[in-house]
């Protein structure tokens, strides 16, 4: 910390001229009393070498004082670079310069929250970019394995193949790319009322050719009355990728669930699936990106439900499951 002559400080200077001119002003008010009344000279002396002293006295504290805090607001500002912060309590004493520190400390911690949400969303950006590189470098593999065993017998059915991995690597990318939205907190935040039953059938409709393959029941409990004011398109990719999840685990001819509740404080909509429990194991980390279950698919990439959960965040609600006797249970819980 660099180092402040006090006592150079115009501030400064200004208060050792006043006390200099205050002290003059009062050796020239004792002197003409001592002419006019000489009996009073050896008084009169001993009350200007007191007064003089004193004043002395009171400019030093003042300055050593004054150094101190302003020493002490320095160091705040300095140990805002590093991340630290030190708030010295027996300095408070509700003056000026108590305030100014109060609200340097103030302003240290925001920053030093602000570098550790920097820091952190650095280091998702680091493990996203990695991940991402991963998860497309298995298709672009097939991909090419696929052109160099192409041939003209097999023409038509490399043609189909090639295709089909381009769709999924243009959903992986589009979902990679949501995924990225949600770690660094740039979803769109325009909401509007919306009814969750046509939500969850507009959610279901690309899911249906799985349904009807499967020949899944599904058993639709949602009151065309219940409202949500959410992200409509976003809200609904998550309801999507929930019950992509819950058509993908449920056995052939098993059932599948909608339930939407609302009470005074939230709406909650259950995905409820026949099938088989999540592992204990896997439950904690069921919601954490690119994690993929013991009973995962094989092309689940482990991005789904963590986009599910993420965006229902966004939108004040949150994603939670667990096992029931007959299968899982996803509820989404909007907050009003």
């Amino acid at each position: 910390m660099v180092k402040h002559d006090y006592w150079a400080m115009p501030e400064t200077k200004s208060v050792l001229r006043l006390t200099v001119w205050l002290i003059v002003i009062l050796w020239a008010a004792l002197l003409t009393v001592m002419v006019l009344v000489p009996v009073t000279r050896l008084w009169l002396v001993v009350i200007g070498l007191g007064s003089t002293l004193a004043s002395s006295w009171v400019v030093l504290r003042w300055a050593v004082k004054f150094s101190q805090r302003f020493d002490l607001a320095l160091r705040q500002l300095d140990l805002t670079k590093t991340g630290a912060s030190d708030y010295a309590i027996d300095r408070n004493d509700e003056g000026l310069f108590s305030d100014l520190n109060n609200r340097l400390y103030q302003y240290a911690r925001q920053m030093q929250a602000e570098r550790t949400a920097v820091k952190r969303d650095r280091d998702q950006l680091s493990v996203a970019i990695t991940d991402i590189a991963h998860q497309l470098r298995t298709p672009l593999a097939a991909n090419n394995n696929l052109l160099e065993m192409m041939t003209a017998a097999n023409w038509e059915v490399t043609r189909q193949e090639l295709l089909a991995q381009h769709t999924r690597q243009a959903e992986l990318v589009e979902q990679l790319i949501l995924l990225a939205k949600v770690d660094t907190h740039t979803l769109s935040q325009t909401r509007q009322d919306v009814s969750v039953a046509a939500l969850g059938k507009e959610a279901l409709k690309p899911l249906l050719r799985m349904v009807a393959d499967k020949q899944l029941t599904i058993d639709w409990q949602v009151s065309p009355d219940l409202m949500l004011h959410v992200n409509p398109a976003l809200v609904k990719e998550a309801l999507v990728n929930v019950l992509k999840n819950a058509v993908e685990h449920t056995a052939f001819g098993g059932q599948i669930q909608i339930i939407g509740i609302a009470d005074p404080i939230r709406v909650r909509l259950k995905i409820i699936n026949t099938g088989s429990p999540i592992a204990e194991a896997d439950m904690p980390h069921l919601f954490e990106r690119f994690f993929r279950g013991q009973y995962a698919t094989a092309n689940n990439v482990g991005i789904g439900l963590a986009i599910a959960a993420g965006i229902t965040r966004e939108n004040d609600g949150r994603l939670s499951a667990e096992n029931t006797a007959e299968g899982v249970r996803f509820t989404f819980e909007f907050f009003r």
